[in-house]
């Protein structure tokens, strides 16, 4: 724990003891990392709802244009053509936002492929709109006996004469 220092303005927040100067100084370290983050991150830099597709595309100050279909976003699949419409990009770019709708989506996560909530990505894995990824064909071997509670033997050529 910080001493208190006798000479400077401080500010107790909890069990620290901090001077005005740590303070601004940390404020501004923060200020600074953010801003880094800002010059690295992928950033919206337009929006808009195609109708056609039903897709959200998404042009990214690094060039590049991401489209997501929009049944495949969480709380959006039954919204109307003219909510859909009312995308939004609040500052910096860091996600997209139907206020309208009340729902929000982070850039990151949408390049990450996460259109939702664990719940909400599962429904769609078994409702056969996420692909997953197939098993190899040892593993699609081996599987059957596993659900029977049967152990795998494993055979060898000096076991078979």
């Amino acid at each position: 724990m910080a001493k208190k220092p006798t000479n400077a303005k401080t500010v107790r927040w909890g069990e620290f003891v901090l001077t005005e100067a740590e303070i601004t100084r940390q404020i501004t370290e923060a200020t600074r990392r953010g801003e880094e983050e800002l010059l690295i991150e992928p950033l919206a830099t337009s929006v808009r709802f195609d109708r056609p597709s039903r897709c959200v595309v998404i042009e990214l100050n690094k060039g590049s244009t991401l489209c997501v279909p929009v049944d495949l976003l969480q709380g959006l699949a039954g919204a109307s053509l003219k909510d859909l419409s009312r995308i939004e990009i609040p500052n910096p770019g860091c996600e997209i936002e139907w206020p309208a709708l009340d729902q929000q989506f982070t850039i990151q996560g949408l390049l990450a492929g996460r259109f939702g909530t664990r719940r909400w990505m599962e429904e769609l894995a078994r409702g056969g709109q996420l692909t997953k990824p197939n098993p190899s064909p040892k593993i699609r071997a081996v599987r059957p006996a596993e659900k029977k509670g049967r152990r795998i033997r494993k055979t060898t050529a000096a076991a078979k004469v």
